[in-house]
């Protein structure tokens, strides 16, 4: 449960998300659905309520809990900072120590292959300002993974991607499912989730009032 003034944002609502799938959540704007992501995030802490990650309730008070237990985020709005390139991007707040001690050739090595895993098709050297929103939300998604993050929290990744950028996505989007990773996509656009899906969580004013498997619905 969580509370902002006299707004219950989220009214005792209870989510399970599986490993290795593609789970959404739909709502209405205002259903609380980003704010229950936030939570799992550790932006904002609950009123009440736990969370178990692996079956173990854990304490996410921060962002930086939330990586440590392998958990990521892709905001509507990227984080990224322009004149830098994608590697000094991916890198920045993730390394210990002084940021002039980095070894971007190291990074920049890594994010390639993790690049080539997933099929992103990202040049760790480019200045992200050159880069199409698709390019810089990939950058986002190799930003999680570079953290190792299993678990994947998009918040209506669509809204700012082309027809075609949103079928490249989608296709890597089911390839971290094949490796092994889970995703939680925050969305209301019900074609895409019947496309993308294995499992839907429905929100409506703050409440959860619906859970379905996709192929079933």
């Amino acid at each position: 449960t969580k509370r902002f003034g006299v707004v219950v944002a989220n009214d005792n609502i209870n989510i399970v998300v599986k490993p290795g799938t593609i789970h959404a959540i739909v709502g209405e704007n205002g259903a609380g659905k980003s704010t229950a992501m936030r939570i799992a995030y550790g932006f904002y802490t609950p009123d009440s309520g736990e969370i178990l990650v692996d079956g173990q309730p854990r304490e996410i008070k921060s962002p930086h809990d939330a990586i440590a237990l392998g958990i990521g985020m892709v905001h509507q709005h990227f984080m990224l900072v322009e004149p830098m390139t994608v590697a000094e991007n991916i890198v920045l707040g993730s390394e210990p120590g002084s940021a002039l001690a980095l070894d971007l050739r190291k990074a920049a090595a890594e994010i390639r292959k993790l690049s080539e895993e997933f099929k992103l098709a990202v040049n760790p050297h480019a200045p992200v300002e050159h880069l199409s929103v698709g390019q810089q939300q990939r950058v986002e998604l190799l930003k999680a993974l570079y953290r190792h993050a299993r678990l994947l929290i998009l918040d209506e990744p669509t809204a700012v991607l082309t027809p075609l950028e949103v079928e490249e996505f989608f296709t890597i989007l089911r390839r971290m499912r094949e490796q092994g990773k889970t995703v939680i996509i925050i969305t209301h656009k019900l074609s895409e989730v019947l496309a993308i899906s294995d499992e839907v969580t429905v929100m409506r004013d703050g409440k959860v009032v619906g859970r379905v498997q996709t192929k079933e619905t």
